[in-house]
């Protein structure tokens, strides 16, 4: 299955906007993006459920591994892969590989090849074709 539809969650409206650009324009995904993780969870899941979601750890209200926790439990989103996006590198490899976490990409990142990052970390057969 190709990856086409993306969930971003990140409280910083600078690096929401970076995103968006590189993964909808550069990348040619379809892009949808939360300021916090309880306005995605209250969004996501209904008529719109994100292929994968790319999450930053480091959020007020909600963190990023409160809302991974809150997908596992959600039953439209439970088995969508998250990519971690976020400047806590330990902290991103401290939750890669549990709870679906797929990967994680450091910030600052690099926007003119966040969609090859992202592709690659979909990858494993393109999850599961």
């Amino acid at each position: 299955m190709r990856l086409e539809r993306l969930a971003f969650v990140d409280d910083d409206p600078d690096i929401r906007e970076i995103v968006r650009f590189a993964l909808a324009e550069i990348g040619g995904f379809e892009v949808r993006c939360w300021r916090d993780g309880a306005a995605f969870l209250k969004d996501a899941g209904g008529a719109w459920v994100p292929q994968m979601v790319l999450i930053d750890l480091s959020m007020p209200g909600l963190s990023g591994a409160e809302l991974i926790a809150a997908m596992r439990r959600h039953p439209s989103l439970a088995a969508v892969p998250v990519l971690v996006l976020s400047g806590a590198v330990d902290a991103a490899r401290a939750v890669e590989g549990r709870e679906g976490v797929v990967g994680h990409i450091a910030k600052p990142f690099d926007p003119l090849h966040l969609a090859d990052a992202v592709r690659a970390a979909w990858s494993p057969a393109e999850r599961d074709a």
